[in-house]
């Protein structure tokens, strides 16, 4: 039995899989690609409003054939277009030759594709040229539509749900894992699946990082600037084994998702009755930080531009100690894309020559780390407009005594 009824009102709406799809096909069509090969479960949610196992076909030329392997019976259900049952790689391999013949290459993404899969696919499709679409895929997916951006403000309200209950979680005398484990109990009540997607290959992240004092500045393998020691080698990132002591910070960083969309933001509280000066100097920094990004971040600028200019004032008015991670936890970004993936595209970073468009959504989290005392900073996600970045998160950044 598949329960439409109770699924139908988090089905990505037609609409938005034909528009998609139909740019898509302008892209290919633009690249000189006869046809996409799409099989990461997220793009193939993107592209076909169900994240069940298959193959999307997408040729630039006709309807896409979506093949699903398991299951079918979901995706019939939760899919607009006609899918079909997976017909074994043979077949497949032998219909996509003939689908793309004497068109152009075949498009895949050779960013989540791995190299096993590619030499095999390679082997099976003597005659087929390949190209990686990856880039256009990703340019795409970063700008949202007003339906995406709903779901992604939902998943930023279970976050400012849990800040205003703070009080509830966060107390001297308990673990981090613990603190953890109650406000991921709590964003679970309020709607979040459980799940994290992150399209860089070979990682691991958790829904939340809860970390205190000095645990805030352990080295870790995470690409961010939080530190944590987690609970082991295993997972040796974010909340540990350390006891939340009195007259620390506790930054507590919330990846929180709505149907499949991710916001991302961080805020930091204080188990004490006297924040320290530096405390105050080196979280107001941050925040400036914040604020600088959030202002520059208008349609048509460049991410690397932004990156440098903010940058350039981070180093011209003397950064707190540990801006954007601790020693080695230093990273050099101030904010990355978030969707139904937590790394997408834009990445305010040096490099990054990608432009700017409204509809963007920006997870920014400028962020210090003082030994003695914890986390300092905060994170918001926005939505790029017209003056500057839109905050979806309405708690506030100042530091909150707990």
């Amino acid at each position: 039995m598949i329960p439409v009824d109770f699924h139908r009102a988090q089905f990505v709406p037609d609409s938005e899989v034909s528009r998609r799809l139909s740019e898509l096909k302008k892209n290919l069509n633009a690249e000189g690609v006869a046809a996409a090969w799409i099989e990461n479960t997220a793009d193939i949610l993107y592209y076909s409003g169900s994240a069940q196992q298959g193959v999307l076909l997408v040729p630039a030329d006709g309807d896409p054939i979506p093949y699903f392997r398991k299951s079918l019976k979901r995706a019939e259900a939760e899919s607009p277009l006609d899918v079909q049952p997976f017909p074994g790689s043979k077949s497949l391999f032998k219909k996509t030759a003939g689908l793309i013949s004497g068109k152009g290459p075949l498009g895949v993404m050779m960013d989540v594709l791995s190299a096993s899969k590619y030499l095999w696919m390679k082997g099976k499709l003597e005659t087929v040229e390949f190209a990686d679409i990856a880039m256009a895929v990703r340019l795409q997916r970063a700008v949202k539509s007003e339906w995406e951006l709903a779901q992604i403000r939902e998943a930023a309200g279970q976050a400012d749900r849990v800040f205003s209950e703070i009080g509830n979680y966060i107390k001297p005398g308990i673990t981090e894992l613990e603190l953890t484990g109650m406000v991921e109990a709590r964003l679970r009540q309020l709607g979040h699946s459980g799940a994290l997607r992150i399209r860089g290959g070979n990682s691991a992240l958790a829904m939340i990082m809860a970390v205190s004092g000095d645990s805030a500045l352990y080295p870790t393998n995470f690409d961010g600037p939080g530190g944590g020691p987690g609970p082991g080698p295993a997972a040796p990132a974010g909340s540990g084994w350390k006891m939340i002591a009195r007259n620390e910070t506790v930054m507590l960083d919330i990846v929180s998702d709505h149907n499949g969309y991710h916001s991302d933001q961080t805020r930091i509280f204080f188990t004490g009755t006297q924040i320290p000066e530096e405390a105050v100097k080196a979280h107001r920094f941050c925040v400036d930080v914040l604020e600088r990004v959030q202002l520059a971040m208008k349609p048509g600028r460049i991410c690397q531009d932004i990156y440098e200019e903010v940058n350039q004032w981070v180093q011209d008015n003397g950064p707190p100690e540990g801006f954007m991670g601790y020693s080695e936890n230093r990273v050099k970004f101030f904010g990355h894309g978030v969707g139904i993936e937590l790394d997408e595209f834009p990445i305010i970073a040096d490099r990054i020559q990608v432009e700017l468009k409204p509809g963007m959504a920006v997870a920014v989290e400028p962020k210090g780390f003082l030994k003695g005392i914890g986390a300092v900073g905060g994170e918001n996600t926005f939505i790029i407009g017209r003056e500057g970045g839109q905050p979806v998160n309405s708690a506030s950044l100042e530091i909150v005594k707990v």
